[in-house]
């Protein structure tokens, strides 16, 4: 027989310990700290008196539930793992505390299994990126398990069989790293030979034009449709690879008014943000895809006679290229470039014959190292999926952990 949620724990209550911890620290944990699959940093602190008005707080051992979308969707739930008694974070997190006789570890489970993510999607209240689920649905979500000793039973097997998971997903990770290592080898290889034969010059020389996308309420994803003008954003723009699945689009009639940010085949995109695993710089060659723009933080640069569209995205993906970029990057918080800064970047330019064998030389070399990079890929992503599917069945009942192999 299942019990609702809030029968078992306590949604967001009181931590009136706080009073008794004035000058104490407390443990402060930011959402950007609560990652997926139960795992936080949880190593920030906090003079309790600073943190008692204004921020969510809790106590060592409590179950924290991101609220807000797209991080509940995400599974960032989390038993708090203090090395303080209490701790204080981010309003955007919801407490469960469980009452004696619950397991919070199979609470967290329960809050990072399928059923619970789906259809806390579904009550998500506000609008845009500021939609939250909120507390009444989860005093109302129903629980199957309610035994204790069962509790402990599948949360001591979640806890080992999703260790393994991650165990795999770390070493998938490790091999990645290493296949993008070699790949950067061989590209600055090639990137040593084209300096040999071609010489020294700023980017600005070798372009026709460069233009941002449109920025602010001009472009939004209120102005998206489901078909029309592409809209190029920054998803789209690989390491010398264009990325066709992420697509969105704006009606023709709303792409003429921002004609000026328009992009045809053959031109290249670049990436004005970036990370650590898609850097900065990083560009592309347009396909074919009928009429497009370029979102902002997306460059569409258009190549004169002295290069050729795959030679250039080629040479300002190169890692010596990006290297280049980061340092030349500006942002307070965030790296990001502008036309200008792109401008003054300096690739080898070759003569047109020379850019056709470097580039052909590059994808024999990256051709065989991509495709071990994507297997590993996908094997992270079926791990991951087979977690929230185990999770699902365990504290669902559809199978008795027990007598599990």
């Amino acid at each position: 027989m299942s019990m609702p949620l809030g029968k078992l724990v306590n949604v967001n209550p009181p931590t009136p310990e706080f009073l008794d911890y004035r000058d104490a620290e407390v443990t402060f944990l930011p959402l950007a700290a609560v990652w997926p699959y139960g795992r936080a940093d949880v190593s920030g602190r906090a003079i309790a008196a600073k943190v008692a008005g204004g921020y969510t707080q809790f106590r060592n051992g409590d179950v924290l539930v991101p609220k807000i979308t797209p991080t509940f969707e995400a599974a960032r739930a989390i038993v708090a793992d203090l090395e303080t008694p209490l701790g204080a974070g981010t309003t955007e997190l919801h407490v469960l505390r469980a009452l004696p006789g619950v397991d919070a570890r199979f609470i967290a489970y329960v809050t990072r299994s399928l059923p619970f993510l789906q259809e806390g999607a579904t009550t998500l209240q506000g609008v845009g990126n500021l939609r939250r689920v909120p507390s009444d649905w989860l005093t109302k979500f129903p629980v199957l398990i309610t035994d204790l000793e069962e509790q402990h039973d599948i949360a001591d097997y979640l806890d080992r069989e999703t260790n393994r998971i991650d165990e795999l997903i770390a070493e998938q990770r490790g091999l990645i790293e290493t296949l993008r290592e070699r790949r950067d080898a061989g590209w600055s290889s090639l990137y040593e030979r084209a300096i040999s034969v071609g010489r020294m010059i700023q980017v600005r020389r070798v372009l026709e034009s460069i233009v941002d996308g449109p920025f602010g309420s001009s472009l939004t994803s209120a102005h998206y449709s489901d078909e029309g003008a592409r809209v190029v954003r920054l998803g789209n723009i690989g390491i010398n690879d264009f990325r066709d699945e992420d697509q969105a689009f704006v009606s023709l009639e709303y792409a003429a008014k921002l004609s000026s940010h328009a992009a045809r085949p053959g031109d290249v995109v670049i990436a004005g943000l970036g990370d650590e695993r898609w850097p900065l710089g990083r560009a592309a060659v347009l396909p074919e895809m009928g009429p497009a723009i370029v979102k902002a933080d997306c460059y569409r640069a258009r190549p004169n006679s002295l290069v050729s569209a795959q030679y250039l995205a080629w040479a300002l993906s190169a890692p010596a290229s990006r290297r280049q970029m980061a340092l030349l990057a500006r942002g307070a918080t965030r790296a990001r470039l502008n036309t200008s800064v792109v401008r003054e970047v300096t690739i080898p330019v070759p003569s047109l014959e020379q850019q056709t064998e470097i580039v052909q030389a590059g994808k024999v070399d990256n051709s065989r190292i991509d495709a071990l990079i994507a297997e590993s890929e996908e094997l992270i992503a079926l791990s991951q999926e087979r977690r929230v599917a185990l999770i699902t069945a365990a504290v669902t009942g559809q199978f008795d952990v027990r007598t599990a192999a």
